[in-house]
């Protein structure tokens, strides 16, 4: 036999019952700290969870890893699985020795100076380089382990053919 929870929700003092659903959360990597509307309700997998017909939001939180938020509409059903795969952070030096460069990464780091240090979440990004306000150089960076850019230019600036 199974059994059916109800949840009682009372708004304008009329009062409503709404069936809670089956919720089971699963993670990759594993031991994801999970935050549903706010309340952390344990580490990943998460099995058996309750959650009511309506608009939800996940926080998905693990040190080492992008943080990840998601909404949710929940509507009636009998059961909802969800994965997530969480996008591990690595700490990128970028070098040069060129001089008079700025670097920007993804229009939100800037850097003027030899050596930086970022902590960047797995994937690709996309880094210009600009001398005297004008962009000189575009390229796409791929972020998939620690790892340390070199940037020189191509072409030694002033030169023509």
């Amino acid at each position: 036999m199974q059994t059916i929870k109800f949840s009682l929700v009372i708004l304008f003092g009329i009062t409503f019952i709404f069936p809670q659903i089956k919720l089971d959360v699963n993670t990759i990597p594993k031991k994801v700290d999970i935050h549903l509307d706010g309340v952390n309700i344990g580490s990943s997998p998460i099995r058996n969870e309750r959650i009511t017909p309506g608009v939800h939001k996940f926080e998905i939180k693990k040190k080492g890893y992008a943080p990840l938020t998601y909404d949710l509409l929940v509507n009636p059903a009998q059961a909802i699985e969800l994965d997530f795969f969480l996008n591990p952070i690595y700490e990128c030096k970028f070098k040069t020795e060129e001089k008079g460069l700025v670097f920007e990464l993804n229009g939100e780091h800037r850097w003027d100076v030899d050596l930086v240090r970022l902590k960047l979440e797995a994937g690709d990004h996309l880094l210009r380089v600009f001398k005297i306000g004008e962009i000189i150089d575009e390229q796409t960076i791929r972020v998939d382990q620690p790892k340390k850019y070199n940037y020189f230019l191509k072409k030694p600036l002033g030169l023509s053919n």
